[in-house]
Order: C-alpha cells, then structure tokens, then sequence
C-alpha cells in the first residue's frame, strides 16, 4: 500500500514538472502586455489590438467571484508575441 502511494506521488511530481516546463517552453515568445480588471477594459484593449492586427492570447489566472457586488473584477492577462510588443503597445497609446 505505502509503495503505490510513493508510486502516485512521484508520478503527480514529474507530471508537474513536465507540465510546467512544457508551459515555460510554449510561453517563451510571448510577452504580458496589459492586465486588465473586468469585461469593460478587457474588451476595450482587445478592440485595440484587434484593430492594430496584433494577435493576443489571454490568460485569467484569478476569478473571484463576489457575490455581494455586480462589479466584475475578473483578471485578464494580455499577452503578445515579443515581435509584435512594440505595436502592441503603440495600439494601446492609441486614445481611441
């Protein structure tokens, strides 16, 4: 019994590992650019980017949810490839 359980643990252990890894290696060109706090902004810095013809992905690693209040307050990390971070940012400039 105690060996399957080591077995178990050693497994979950390497499959973090390898994950994190892996998602150090995806992630290597990308960029954060902005994060942004609510649907609101979130969409208006896409509608930028889009306009820009910048591709993004989007990560949302904290959700709160309150449900004392009807504020959305969600995370969105916006991130960019690093050859496109100078547009990037010269879109979110952009005061329109």
């Amino acid at each position: 019994m105690w060996e399957k359980m080591k077995t178990v643990i050693i497994i979950l252990v390497l499959f973090f590992l390898f994950s994190s890894l892996l998602q150090l290696f995806i992630n290597r060109k990308w960029q954060l650019v902005y994060t942004a706090f609510g649907h609101d902004q979130y969409f208006m810095i896409i509608a930028k980017l889009n306009a820009a013809g910048v591709k993004y992905k989007i990560k949302t690693p904290v959700n709160f949810h309150n449900d004392a209040g009807f504020k959305d307050q969600t995370q969105y990390d916006i991130f960019v490839k690093k050859d496109e971070e100078h547009r990037a940012h010269t879109a979110l400039q952009n005061k329109n």
